[in-house]
């Protein structure tokens, strides 16, 4: 038993350092992806720990021996930042590398011991594990398991419209697996601030083979049902957007979106964006624009371009010798080219072909 969960944890290590590479050679350029790169490096390298910690192993220079502690502040934030990336239909901005400023800080920390008071560093997990007091690296260790479960507390209630009022059927699975990545990670973290805490070495082994076993099983399911997978991310980020807007009432916002374009006739409006129909409405603009992709089925242009297009048909067919570029201006175009495209993308005929047809159906 002993030998095998030697090998287990030394198999974990070098399965996350290969994942790692993998996700670099075979995911390079995609969302998200140097971030769940530093993700798997991160999980080879505690696990790795732990394994030292396993067979009693310890560097010679004692810096290293406290390596795992800026890995457990790398491992929320990276992972933090590849799961927005999944999640969102927009590229995340490279702000996003300000979650990497814990780990630097701890880096510096640890540096600048080492140079002002190395003997601070110089009690290895070993003996921290055998009964001495607690050393400065296992503080900052525990500050950093505070760190991780805050972080995927606070994404469990940032993501808790898709986790608990998800209206998307199609998106079920997916939210599992987002739900179990969160909690799961609570779990490890919790797993290792308690173990630490307390002294007790088969904790630290438990979360390690456990995380290498989890992400086992998650490649070959990946594998297995790649098409699958594939298909859940869509229905997923469908589901993020539309969480957005699930605390507004959308019986009144339908209503005051009819009003605005079937009573006031703001489509006719020359300026119109999303930004000031939004503000009209009382809302966000990125929630605007969510309602109308997730609840009408198209983008704002095109709801607008509907009603515009709808209004110059009714008045060709009132008068089909009308001048159709007047038309255009009344109904809210901007210039004649706009008016051809939206036209014949709506109508499939240019508007002046379906003045004739209109025309030729009626009476001399």
């Amino acid at each position: 038993m002993f030998e095998f969960f030697g090998s287990w944890l030394q198999f974990g290590a070098w399965y996350h350092f290969i994942l790692g590479i993998g996700i670099l050679v075979k995911e390079k350029g995609s969302k998200g992806f140097p971030f769940a790169v530093v993700a798997a490096f991160s999980g080879g390298i505690l696990i790795f720990y732990a394994y030292r910690l396993y067979v009693g192993y310890e560097f010679e220079t004692p810096l290293l021996n406290h390596g795992y502690v800026p890995i457990i502040f790398l491992i929320p934030g990276s992972m933090q930042y590849t799961i927005e990336q999944f999640l969102s239909s927009e590229p995340v901005p490279l702000g996003g590398l300000k979650r990497l400023y814990p780990t630097l800080i701890v880096v510096l920390l640890l540096l600048f011991l080492q140079w002002t008071a190395p003997h601070l560093l110089s009690q290895s997990m070993n003996q921290s594990f055998a009964g001495a007091p607690f050393s400065v690296p296992e503080m900052i260790s525990a500050i950093g398991c505070i760190y991780w479960i805050g972080t995927f507390v606070l994404m469990i209630y940032q993501y808790r419209m898709i986790l608990y009022r998800n209206p998307n059927k199609e998106a079920k699975l997916g939210v599992q697996v987002l739900g179990m990545i969160l909690k799961g990670n609570i779990t490890f973290a919790s797993f290792i601030f308690l173990s630490t805490f307390l002294r007790w070495h088969s904790g630290i082994y438990f979360t390690a083979g456990l995380a290498t076993l989890m992400a086992v099983v998650a490649f070959i399911g990946t594998e297995i049902n790649h098409q699958l997978f594939k298909d859940l991310l869509p229905e997923l980020r469908q589901s993020y957007r539309t969480s957005r807007i699930l605390n507004l009432n959308l019986e009144k916002l339908k209503h005051d979106l009819d009003t605005l374009f079937n009573v006031n006739y703001v489509y006719r409006t020359e300026d119109l964006n999303l930004a000031n129909l939004a503000e009209q409405l009382g809302i966000k603009d990125y929630q605007l624009s969510e309602y109308i992709n997730a609840y009408l089925g198209m983008n704002f242009n095109r709801l607008v371009n509907e009603y515009r297009i709808a209004e110059i048909c009714h008045l060709i067919e009132e008068n089909p010798k009308a001048n159709l570029l007047s038309l255009a201006y009344q109904v809210g175009f901007n210039s004649k080219a706009n008016f051809n495209l939206a036209f014949k993308s709506l109508k499939k005929m240019s508007p002046s072909d379906y003045a004739k047809s209109v025309g030729k159906k009626q009476p001399a």
